[in-house]
């Protein structure tokens, strides 16, 4: 079991495992978290259960038709689920417990910040990973 929580322990959750972590380094995700690049561990949603805060969360349009959610109380980035993405998305620095995953990619290194060096060797996408790109027309992928 791995759990987590935001700044102020309002929006807490567990799930069972965690199928990947990847570094993002697009602009929302910079100006969101005010760092370099956010860390963001993947989880299948059967596999992720709230546990509490669900009425504190509250959502950012971040772009067209996707959503951020954060804690109203604390202002953490909370989980969340892109409409492009079949995952459950949690900011990685939320975790409480070692996820037993490592960092396994870069994406969005097209817009990383100018101060940030990347050194080390996990692959390294432009843009969207190859097979992840929001559909067209936009439909929830499931």
């Amino acid at each position: 079991m791995i759990k987590g929580s935001c700044a102020c322990g309002s929006v807490r959750f567990e799930m069972d495992r965690v199928l990947s972590l990847t570094h993002c380094h697009c602009t929302i995700c910079r100006k969101l978290t005010g760092a370099a690049f956010a860390t963001y561990a993947h989880v299948q949603r059967g596999d992720f259960r709230l546990i509490s805060g669900a009425d504190l969360m509250v959502q950012y349009e971040s772009a067209p038709h996707s959503f951020r959610n954060f804690c109203g109380r604390c202002g953490s980035l909370v989980p969340g689920q892109a409409p492009y993405l079949k995952t459950i998305s949690v900011p990685a620095g939320l975790l409480d417990d070692d996820p037993g995953v490592r960092p396994k990619l870069h994406v969005f290194t097209a817009s990383k910040a100018a101060w940030h060096c990347i050194n080390d060797d996990l692959p390294k996408y432009p843009k969207w990973v190859p097979g992840f790109e929001p559909a067209p027309s936009g439909p929830v992928q499931s």
